[in-house]
């Protein structure tokens, strides 16, 4: 298993990680993070899960203001993510980045929806753009602007198609002439083909990806087998040393991302129609809301690190009879508390160790399968929007991010967690053990 593992999947598995279009999506993305995890913290601010607190912080009159700074970041990550998608492409060839970024940008604007509204008493008309399509549902549209500008950029520098500028002329002015070819043609492009879907279809080609291309990937990600699926392959590979989270987390983070901005939009749309905090929530799945996104990966699957090792960890502290697993434990438990396990991983070890592979890979599957079935049931609450960073403990994560209900299904994990591990970590602390006796009596 491990020669076919490391001959024939590995290596294709490495081949797509390392694609410059993954590379791209992957690095671009992290420039949204910032505005993500701060505009969630707004978000939470005036929607806390006290009612107490949250009428106070509605009576002091901060709301309007702390919503104004996170329709600001929130909203915009879209337009973060077709600019960092384009600049990292360029970067990666090493070419000179800022204007593949900009010129992203004012390709995304080009394909998305714009809307004019005309008053005819005031005789005034306004025009703007829908902050809808600058997040969630723009996301994959930004990403493939961000993908084509960089490619398309690239090709134009290194094939010399650009306007040279004599030397003594300033850096920033002879960058800004570098990209002014492959922008006209980009952003002439972009124009050509908004016109012709607007002509034929009546759509932006931004709506047109959202309902043949984001909308199937979502669906996809948002249902059980997708969750069992992600679960699945991120232990699988970490147990062969492959890092499972970023392998895996370089296609479903993007949809969990997406579904989290989206879930975000259709709550505050929903508590602007007057809703309360509570009844917005309630009112998520019937309004389109989704169960896979950024928050539940991060309360669900990266607790305590990828496997859910806790579990393992709390045998290994307070139950174990060798020296080498107490060992091990009492130096994972500091980081495991921090979802950081690679100290657990490769010290107890856990990868290439055929006697833990089965909790190791049965414990987060088990564990996101049951918060997955408990949310679509009611039980626990779809997620709003707010995202805490991953390296969040456990329990505080999970009622930061969706209440107690999510506070009281990451312990229910840590015990699933526990009760998996025990039989197998009770069979390598036995071998582990006797070894050390023979040794001291030799």
């Amino acid at each position: 298993m491990q020669e076919f593992f490391q001959n024939q999947i590995l290596p294709k598995v490495m081949w797509f990680v390392n694609t410059k279009a993954i590379r791209a999506i992957k690095d671009g993305l992290v420039y949204s993070m910032p505005l993500i995890i701060v505009g969630a913290v707004y978000l939470l601010l005036f929607q806390l899960p006290v009612e107490s607190l949250a009428n106070a912080v509605t009576a002091s009159g901060l709301v309007p203001y702390l919503a104004h700074g996170y329709t600001s970041t929130f909203q915009i990550t879209g337009l973060i993510a077709a600019l960092g998608v384009a600049y990292q492409w360029a970067k990666n060839e090493g070419l000179e980045p800022i204007s593949a970024g900009i010129i992203s940008i004012a390709v995304f604007l080009i394909l998305i929806p714009d809307y004019v509204i005309v008053d005819a008493e005031a005789g005034t008309t306004v025009a703007g753009l829908d902050k809808t399509w600058l997040a969630g549902q723009g996301m994959i549209g930004a990403l493939i602007a961000g993908l084509l500008t960089g490619l398309i950029y690239s090709w134009f520098i290194k094939k010399d198609i650009r306007i040279k500028m004599p030397d003594g002329v300033p850096d920033g002015v002879a960058a800004a002439f570098t990209g002014l070819i492959p922008a006209a043609v980009m952003i002439t492009g972009a124009t050509v083909i908004y016109g012709i879907c607007d002509a034929i279809a009546g759509v932006t080609p931004i709506e047109l990806i959202y309902k043949w291309l984001q909308t199937p990937l979502q669906g996809f990600g948002d249902s059980l087998a997708g969750v069992i699926v992600f679960e699945t392959l991120i232990p699988f590979l970490w147990w062969f040393g492959v890092h499972g989270a970023t392998v895996v987390g370089s296609v479903s983070s993007t949809i969990a991302t997406t579904n989290n901005l989206e879930n975000a939009d259709i709550f505050q749309k929903l508590v602007d129609s007057g809703m309360s905090r509570s009844e917005a929530i309630a009112a998520l799945p019937a309004n389109g809301g989704h169960i896979f996104t950024d928050a539940f990966v991060n309360c669900f699957q990266a607790i305590t690190g990828s496997g859910i090792t806790m579990g393992l960890v709390i045998f290994m502290v307070f139950f174990a009879k060798s020296q080498q697993m107490k060992q091990v434990g009492k130096l994972g438990l500091g980081s495991g508390i921090f979802n950081i396990n690679e100290p657990i991983l490769f010290g107890t070890p856990i990868v290439m160790n055929p006697q833990l592979f089965v909790p190791f890979v049965a414990a987060p599957v088990i564990g996101n399968a049951l918060a997955y079935i408990l949310t679509s049931i009611g039980f626990i609450p779809y997620t709003m929007g707010v995202t805490v960073p991953w390296t969040t403990p456990p329990i505080l994560s999970g009622f930061l991010c969706i209440g107690w209900q999510g506070a009281l299904m990451q312990l229910i994990e840590l015990v699933i967690s526990f009760f998996l591990y025990l039989p197998f970590a009770r069979a390598v602390d036995n071998e582990l053990y006797a070894n050390e006796q023979a040794g001291e009596q030799a």
